[in-house]
């Protein structure tokens, strides 16, 4: 492939507002050279689908490198070197990413399922075929289990795996506060088959949590009676639209102070899911229209 036919070839997948302010010319030359590079000198001809791979790690490396900067370097530094400052920071990224695969492998949660158990299998293999050097932005596994709070899709490479891991090793730390007996009780009301359904084993918990907290129980049982639950709903649902989600968020922040938990991830996993409930018991109410039992509970100010 010319460089001419590299160029009319792949213009398309050429962001027509890029976030960079690369020459178009510029990057096609790096790129006839990664590809050059990629067939070990043979050749400047690839796979339409292979070249177009490669373009996109070069604009992903270039972007990482806007994003963590290296003190010697400008936007006004050769592209070549930008690039592989980028290639670096993916390579650097995808070392955090298996420090923290190594802890998640250290520290289960007290019950897992099928999904969780296969995704920790597979995840190794990302860190065996990732290619920072040619497809920095590809995540060469596939794995399952979701998430309480999904990854963002803007993420890419070995950026996401560090964020998946992270957000699964903060999902891990709220659940080692309970018991194997409190989860499985919880699981059964839940889901009956957790073991065997693709489903997040930490939400449930996460909004158990909360809920006792809300209505002043122990956090550790994450069990309340239908009229506690009722009360909560029907307390949660009287009040407007700004005491109530002021309300969840203060009872997620007593449940987190109650099991010993602090930090980012955990913290803004308890806050969302609190959120994501109020909104989805709303919304139910809504649907329905059904008036629930009434017990006062009353909202700390």
């Amino acid at each position: 492939m010319t460089n001419g036919e590299t160029n009319s070839g792949l213009i398309q997948w050429f962001p027509e507002e890029p976030v960079t302010a690369e020459q178009p010319e510029a990057v096609y030359l790096l790129l006839e050279e990664r590809i050059r590079r990629y067939t070990m000198g043979d050749s400047t001809s690839v796979p339409v689908d292979t070249a177009r791979r490669l373009l996109e790690s070069i604009l992903y490396c270039l972007e990482l490198n806007r994003r963590f900067p290296v003190p010697e370097l400008t936007s006004q530094s050769p592209i070549k070197e930008r690039w592989q400052a980028g290639v670096h920071q993916a390579k650097r990224i995808c070392a955090r990413a298996k420090l923290l695969l190594r802890q998640a492998q250290r520290t289960p949660p007290p019950l897992t399922n099928t999904a969780y158990c296969d995704t920790l299998a597979a995840l190794p293999a990302f860190f065996a075929g990732y290619d920072a050097d040619f497809f920095a932005q590809e995540i060469p596994c596939s794995f399952d289990y979701p998430l309480c709070q999904p990854v963002s899709d803007h993420l890419l490479g070995a950026e996401y795996i560090l964020d998946y891991l992270r957000r699964l090793l903060a999902e891990n730390t709220l659940l080692r506060t309970f018991s194997k007996e409190a989860l499985f009780a919880l699981y059964e009301r839940y889901y009956i088959d957790y073991i065997d359904l693709l489903v997040n084993l930490c939400l449930p918990a996460a909004e158990m949590a909360t809920l006792c907290a809300l209505a002043d129980q122990s956090v550790q049982k994450l069990a309340l009676s239908q009229a506690e639950l009722a009360g909560i709903n029907a307390a949660l649902l009287r009040a407007d639209e700004q005491e109530a989600p002021v309300a969840i968020k203060r009872a997620a922040d007593r449940a987190l102070k109650e099991l010993g938990l602090s930090g980012a991830y955990v913290t803004g996993l308890m806050h969302q899911t609190a959120d994501d409930l109020l909104t989805r018991m709303r919304a139910s109410f809504d649907a329905t229209r059904d008036k629930p039992a009434v017990i006062e509970i009353k909202f700390d100010r």
